[in-house]
Parts: structure tokens; C-alpha cells; sequence
């Protein structure tokens, strides 16, 4: 029977408040003494389904602060899986703007850095994103002008809830090992087609629905 080990231990910060120490256990990867091991990658651009572990807002964030998500669907190859769900990823808070006076709304993103899988550590690409709503739908300049109460009033905070789902891709390969006895391996690795997932499934079907003849 396969020990389990440890993968990944994280101390998730919320922008704010400390949350709960989680690890993250995974299977160890194919080895030899189980059959043939066989080396394959997956590409750039490979894209991912994540969830964000907890809540980011304008009120609290600030610019660096490091954000934790996690996979919420597995990419598996052949049926092995190669990015468990509940993989950790990082990202940081790279835009910042708190609401305030003369209603400016607050906005804030977040961008993805690195997802750790078993079979190694790998970039990725791709960001979350909101923005509140602005205090008022006429311009600063004539709150100035016409009302002294402008400076009172205010837009609301940016905000991405815990649970979100993020959209993320790979942004460099990812190299993994796969076991086949009925397989001849090459020199090189191989490139792997995922296993057709719900994210894939729903990107194939949007570009196909861009090259879809119109009139």
C-alpha cells in the first residue's frame, strides 16, 4: 500500500485575520518498481479552475499581501490524476483603490503566481478581479460645484468572497512522470491531452463559438 506524504503545508492569511494551518497530502508519483514510468508534460496554457480560500476586499488588503486559493476541478491525463483538486495556489494583491469621497468606488485584483502539484511547483497566469459601486452617476466636478454634501458621499468597496471561482492557465509546461506497461517511451518528453474537463469543455466550447460563421 502507498504511504501518503506531505505535499504542501500552508498557513493561509486572510487580509486581516490569521486562518487555520491546512496540509495538503498527496500519493507519491509512479515509480519504476511499479512498472514502466513514462515522461510527459503538460502545455502552456492549460487552463485551471480555482477557488479562492478566503476574502479579499479594498477595506482591509493591501498592495504584496499574499492571497491563497485552491484547484476546485482536477486535470487528470488517461484517468491519473496530474493536478489533484484542492492543489494550493498563491497569488498577491497587485491592484489597489479604496472607495472614498465624491464617489470613488473601490477595486482590487488579485494575481495568480504559483500552483504546487505533485510533481512540482509551476507558474501560472491570470488574475481576480472586482470593483464596487460609484457613489454617484454625476460627474466629481459638478458634485464640487453644486453640492457641498459631494464630499460625503462615498462608492463601495471592491470585493472577492471566499469560494470564488478563479479561471487561471499554466504558464510555462508542466512535467510529469505516467505509467503505461503498454507503452514504448521516447527520448523526449511527450505532450499529454487533458483529460476533457468542465473548464476545458467550457473553453473549447466558447472558442468555438467565436469561429462560428456569422449572417
Amino acid at each position: 500500500m502507498k504511504k501518503l506524504i506531505a505535499a504542501a503545508l500552508l498557513t493561509a492569511l486572510g487580509t486581516g485575520a490569521a486562518q487555520a494551518q491546512s496540509t495538503f497530502m498527496w500519493a507519491p508519483p509512479p515509480s519504476a518498481a511499479d512498472g514502466p514510468v513514462f515522461k510527459y508534460y503538460l502545455p502552456m496554457g492549460t487552463p485551471l479552475m480555482l477557488r479562492t480560500r478566503t476574502q479579499v476586499n479594498t477595506r482591509e488588503a493591501k498592495l504584496g499581501d499574499r492571497v491563497y486559493l485552491e484547484v476546485a476541478e482536477a486535470v487528470t491525463f488517461q484517468g491519473q490524476t496530474i493536478i489533484p483538486v484542492g492543489s494550493p495556489v498563491i497569488g498577491e494583491v497587485a491592484t489597489l483603490q479604496r472607495n472614498g469621497h465624491f464617489g470613488r468606488k473601490g477595486k482590487v485584483a488579485v494575481r495568480l503566481i504559483e500552483l504546487q502539484t505533485p510533481s512540482g511547483p509551476v507558474r501560472l497566469s491570470g488574475d481576480a478581479y472586482d470593483e464596487g459601486i460609484s457613489g454617484t452617476v454625476v460627474s466629481i466636478g459638478t458634485i464640487v460645484l453644486v453640492s457641498p454634501l459631494g464630499f460625503l458621499v462615498h462608492g463601495t468597496s471592491g470585493n472577492i468572497p471566499a469560494d470564488a471561482t478563479v479561471k487561471a492557465y499554466l504558464s510555462e509546461n508542466l512535467n510529469f512522470r505516467w505509467q503505461n506497461p503498454g507503452l514504448t517511451q521516447t527520448s523526449a518528453p511527450l505532450q499529454a491531452v487533458p483529460d476533457r474537463t468542465g473548464v476545458q469543455a467550457a473553453s473549447l466550447d466558447s472558442t468555438r463559438s467565436q469561429l462560428q460563421p456569422t449572417g
